[in-house]
């Protein structure tokens, strides 16, 4: 065999054995942010693809108040389950605040999250029906069956410190992965 042959063979076979690590990575990270938030603070992170979040708020005072709210996400595009993805929220993130906080942070694809808070305070008693209970609905993929264990790791960190010394309603949504659909609802209403 000629030397420049030899040369390119073994090239081109280093260079078939060498495949390229092909995981997708994502990742959020939120650190040492948001303290001494307050009044109505919301705050939305998403490293990676097709994601949906959403921080709704109502409020209604009067004699035949109501606050209403509708949130309504669809996903129906497939994603590739193989990739790493890691949401940290860290240090003193969210301490001391006061207030309603809202935050959705998310790591990977196809993930939906919803805070979702209504107040109402009438002159008239006011009943609780099922709306409060379906503020998120969505649309599941068609799955066919696992066809192997997907590639990749998934991690979720929140800092014992973020958080600590806040008041008021907190609301979070924390994801790594493909698929994930949260929601927060609360929903309060008071007759005066």
């Amino acid at each position: 065999m000629k030397p420049a042959l030899l040369v390119l063979a073994l090239l081109g076979a280093s260079i078939a054995h060498a495949a390229p690590d092909v995981t997708a990575s994502n990742s959020a990270n939120l650190q040492d942010s948001g303290s001494h938030y307050s009044g109505n603070f919301n705050l939305n992170q998403a490293a990676g693809d097709q994601t949906q979040q959403t921080n709704t708020r109502a409020i209604a005072i009067g004699t035949d108040a109501q606050a209403t709210t509708s949130v309504r996400q669809r996903l129906d595009t497939p994603a590739d389950p193989s990739m790493n993805a890691t949401a940290r929220i860290g240090g003193d993130s969210f301490t001391n605040g006061n207030g309603v906080l809202g935050v959705n942070q998310s790591a990977g694809a196809n993930n939906q999250m919803a805070n979702v808070l209504r107040v109402g305070i009438s002159g008239h008693p006011q009943s609780m029906d099922d709306s409060a209970l379906s503020q998120q609905n969505v649309a599941l993929l068609p799955n066919s069956g696992a066809t192997g264990a997907p590639t990749g790791s998934r991690q979720v960190v929140t800092s014992d410190q973020a958080f600590t010394g806040s008041r008021g309603v907190i609301q979070v949504n924390q994801s790594a992965g493909v698929g994930n659909r949260m929601a927060n609802t609360l929903s309060i209403r008071v007759a005066d």
